[in-house]
């Protein structure tokens, strides 16, 4: 591991608590490890991993706006052809240009490696470049998905280019380890394109610094810290701790009465909404069941289940109230996606607490206690247990939602136990499919929604056997075929009857096969403080950049949000974001309509 003159995280900080260090530095905290800083790594990568690498657009999943970065501009070649013109200003670090033949390279790599982009292939027909300044996207006309094109382009997470001149040379020496371990932990061997690099890390600690000669300083000017940093707490208590005491300016991770740092301490801290909810909602979260994990592929045991747990206690106990119980048909019922909900189907099959129930349903299925040691019994004689239901260690809100379904399930007959591992190795069991229970994030609103959801929580292209690690979705290993060709029709259907009637049939079988138990929206973690920087997005004005990554990964699509910072002081409305990224937003309609003209 990689250390830059050996400095410790207590000297890091000490440096950070100078008055200079403090005026220029913006820290953050919201990852729970370092995996690297490999922007094809599986999962999260290292906070700030995708500041240094353009993607071809950014996108606000929750405001369905688009800003042009890398990209210069699209158009629809044809119903088939997406075409996309890069800057004539975009360059590496190094001085090189960046051009269509690094994007091709890069989304070729996601051809010939596991990334969380690979899954967008099966859509594809090809990614070509017809000039240093030209790239298409070139969909598969069987099946046609429109959605597939708009992640490729940056919808989504936003797919971080890479320079192929340094990449190529990667591939020849790592070979098929690429996309899996190798983690680029040297700041000074990384070649970027974004406005940050890399300066130098800790375990727990790493910090960026502004690239003041970045190639778009003239079309979107330069952000305004210039340096940030990540610190990695070991728990929740920890980071609130010292975001209370102002040793940071943003943070995503749970607060148990996050009102209070305000109301009652008068903390010059805020939330995007100043009263409840306080959090924006995001994507579903669900309880995932193991269907690799024999006698949990059993519906009755997982239906069992799905009324054991205690949903209004998960909200508001362990979750404060910061949302609402998830529709269960995953589709999230407060977007105008709940055209699509069937609540005939809600009523026979949806998922309630009630311990009765969930008794009644077991018994029935001849799964008993049969030796009276309190746990039941498949009729084969196969133990309902033991079993793991896992989150991270630190998530305490999350935690605490383990322990309360665990009691429960241990009172209908199931040997559980809540377990804790650390983050990198939770993340590594969920993308290799060894684990029992998790609770875990799914899809959230934007252009694909419903889709998404659906998509994420039953393709079985998207995974693989137990032990082969698969980072796009469907980490319980839900193999059923059937649902290949619904989802596929979907994106490339006009008809709104056919589109409901395939939605309809999507929600009976995830109902009838008990796919997963949607428990709730996902808050998503965001609370600043304006002691040193202002211009965070909050519900006053509408108008700021806001997505679903307001302070996690920072992928790209986050990136106008660090533009509109500026000293405490200054005016916000002077800001870069302002005056150079804002004028440039367009909604997802903008393209579905110049879609509808290509004849």
């Amino acid at each position: 591991m990689w250390h830059r003159c050996g400095r410790a995280v207590a000297v890091a900080l000490a440096l950070f608590a100078s008055a200079g260090l403090a005026q220029e530095m913006a820290v953050w905290s919201c990852e729970w490890g370092s995996p690297g800083w490999n922007p094809l790594l599986p999962g999260p990568k290292s906070w700030g991993t995708t500041l240094m690498y353009p993607s071809l657009f950014v996108y606000s999943n929750l405001q369905e706006r688009w800003i042009p970065y890398l990209a210069e501009g699209y158009r629809w070649v044809d119903k088939l052809t997406l075409e996309v013109t890069l800057r004539p200003e975009a360059r590496w670090w190094d001085g090189k240009p960046i051009t269509a033949d690094d994007v091709v390279f890069t989304w070729e790599l996601a051809k010939r490696h596991l990334t969380p982009w690979t899954p967008v292939w099966a859509y594809l027909n090809e990614v070509r470049a017809v000039d240093m300044r030209t790239v298409q996207f070139v969909a598969k006309a069987e099946p046609l998905n429109y959605f597939a094109l708009l992640m490729a382009i940056g919808g989504g997470d936003g797919f971080s280019i890479v320079p192929k001149h340094r990449w190529e040379a990667l591939e020849r020496k790592h070979g098929t380890r690429l996309a899996i371990d190798f983690r680029d932990d040297v700041p000074r061997d990384i070649i970027g394109g974004g406005p940050y690099k890399l300066a130098w890390w800790e375990p727990d600690f790493w910090v960026y610094e502004r690239v003041d000669d970045w190639w778009g300083k003239d079309l979107f000017g330069l952000p305004g810290p210039p340096k940030i940093a990540h610190r990695v707490f070991k728990d929740n208590p920890a980071a609130n701790l010292a975001f209370e005491q102002l040793q940071l300016e943003a943070m995503g991770h749970f607060t148990p009465a996050v009102w209070e740092l305000w109301k009652v301490k008068g903390l010059p801290i805020r939330t995007y909404y100043p009263e409840s909810p306080y959090y924006i909602g995001g994507g579903v979260i669900l309880l995932y069941i193991n269907f690799a994990r024999p006698p949990l592929n059993n519906p009755a045991v997982r239906r069992a289940i799905a009324h054991a747990v205690p949903f209004s206690d998960l909200i508001d106990i362990a979750y404060f109230g910061y949302s609402i119980q998830a529709h269960p048909s995953g589709i999230i019922h407060t977007t105008p996606a709940a055209v699509y909900i069937d609540e005939a189907l809600a009523k026979k099959y949806g998922y309630y607490f009630d311990l009765g129930k969930a008794a009644r349903i077991l018994d029935e299925a001849g799964i008993v206690d049969r030796d009276g040691d309190g746990i039941r019994e498949m009729p084969d004689g196969t133990r309902l247990g033991p079993f793991y239901i896992e989150v991270p260690y630190g998530w305490t809100d999350w935690m605490m939602m383990c322990e309360m379904i665990a009691e429960n399930l241990r009172k209908i007959g199931l040997d559980v136990t809540p377990r804790f591992p650390d983050f990198v190795i939770w993340e590594a069991n969920v993308h290799t499919g060894r684990f029992d229970l998790i609770i875990r994030w799914s899809a959230g609103p934007g252009f694909s929604h419903p889709w998404n959801v659906f998509y994420v929580l039953m393709d079985p292209r998207l995974t693989g056997p137990v032990g082969e690690a698969f980072p796009a979705g469907n980490w319980h290993r839900y193999m059923n075929w059937e649902v290949v060709p619904i989802l596929d029709a979907i994106p490339g259907e006009a008809d709104p009857v056919k589109v409901a009637h395939y939605y309809r049939t999507l929600q009976t079988i995830a109902y009838e096969d008990v796919v997963g138990v949607p428990l709730f929206y996902g808050a998503v973690w965001y609370i600043f403080a304006e002691h040193r920087w202002t211009g965070w997005p909050k519900a006053e004005y509408p108008e700021r950049w806001t997505t679903l990554q307001f302070a996690g990964d920072w992928q790209q699509n986050t990136l106008p949000t660090i533009f509109g910072l500026v000293p405490k002081g200054e005016d916000p409305g002077a800001s870069p974001y302002y005056k150079h990224w804002l004028p440039l937003t367009f909604p997802t309609s903008k393209i579905w309509d110049d879609l509808a003209r290509v004849k």
